[in-house]
């Protein structure tokens, strides 16, 4: 299923009391958003971005820095959408037709609370507007920021046609990893790290499939016998893997490393051979549920489809140490 690529900007401009940023209503839906479009043929992301924003606000701009991105379900189709932080350039006047009749400039507060949607809100409330004192980044925080350019780099990637399950989740589960990691809760925000990293391999493509599955072959010599078995088996060598076979090896190696780290051991008396055959069966079920389903997985995000099944076994995780006190 294509994926709809749309830019916009969050525009700031200088205040009496401080930064504003610009608001779009608009009245076919009577709602409070931020300046966003669908990208044009041959058009790049920062291109579209800028010409959205003049053209749903009437002012030229310039292109200060990256700002997010968010993904949803359309009425159609998926759409992911990246957003600049962009400065005021000149202000002009607002000729939108009916699709947009009035733009406000509000603070980062008032914006927050006037925009209708709350991915949009969450964005603005994560990004900081010009001046604000940048944080210091720990260990954990330099991971997710690395991770999340990462995912970016994959989705500056994408061409009209190209597969992006995986992106707009794994972007979202970056978020809540940064959000865990703001508040303390290192564990939480590690184990949203590597769910983000397996939905981010629902996107790959050759030669980097193969790469990959070389990587977790490799690594699978020092898991458990049966886990070691269970990646050999989903990732045969000299075969082309699949992404959803990435995606269930390198679950099963992350289940592992959380396991070693959290100094617990497997249940006694599970059946290595039904482990091996449960994580089969999964692979199979993840390859006819993103076949099926296309870019719902994309559009989930961490709520509705939660991700898709990184975020489920995310959220696994996380109940698993709260329930051992951990």
């Amino acid at each position: 299923m294509t994926v709809v690529r749309a830019a916009g900007g969050l525009l700031w401009r200088e205040g009496p009391a401080g930064p504003l940023l610009a608001l779009v209503h608009r009245p076919r839906r009577d709602d409070w958003s931020l300046p966003k479009g669908k990208l044009d043929e041959g058009e790049s992301w920062e291109e579209a971005a800028l010409r959205e924003v003049e053209e749903e606000t009437g002012c030229t701009a310039r292109i200060t820095g990256f700002a997010g991105a968010t993904s949803y379900l359309g009425k159609r189709a998926p759409k992911l959408v990246l957003y600049w932080h962009m400065t005021l350039v000149r202000a002009g006047r607002l000729d939108a037709g009916d699709e947009i009749d009035e733009v406000a400039w509000l603070a980062p507060d008032a914006a927050v609370a006037r925009l209708d949607y709350e991915l949009d809100r969450r964005l603005v409330a994560r990004s900081p507007f010009p001046g604000a004192r940048p944080v210091r980044a720990g260990p954990g925080d330099a991971a997710i920021a690395a991770e999340r350019a990462e995912v970016l780099r994959r989705v500056l990637a994408l061409g009209p046609e190209a597969e992006a399950a995986g992106l707009g989740p794994a972007l979202e589960l970056l978020d809540l990893a940064d959000d865990a990691a703001a508040r303390g809760d290192r564990p939480d925000a590690h184990a949203l790290l590597l769910a983000a990293r397996r939905l981010a391999l629902l996107s790959a493509r050759e030669p980097e499939r193969s790469l990959r599955a070389r990587a977790l072959r490799e690594e699978a010599r020092r898991l458990a016998p049966w886990r070691r078995h269970a990646v050999r088996k989903l990732l045969p060598a000299g075969e082309r893997a699949s992404p959803e076979a990435l995606y269930v090896a390198a679950v099963i190696r992350d289940e592992e490393d959380e396991r070693r780290e959290g100094g617990g051991t497997a249940r006694a008396g599970v059946s290595g051979f039904l482990l091996l055959a449960a994580a089969v069966a999964l692979a199979a079920l993840v390859a006819a549920a993103i076949r099926g389903l296309g870019g719902a997985v994309l559009a989930g995000g961490a709520a509705g489809l939660a991700g898709g099944a990184g975020a489920a076994l995310a959220a696994r995780v996380l109940a698993s140490r709260r329930g051992s006190g951990r």
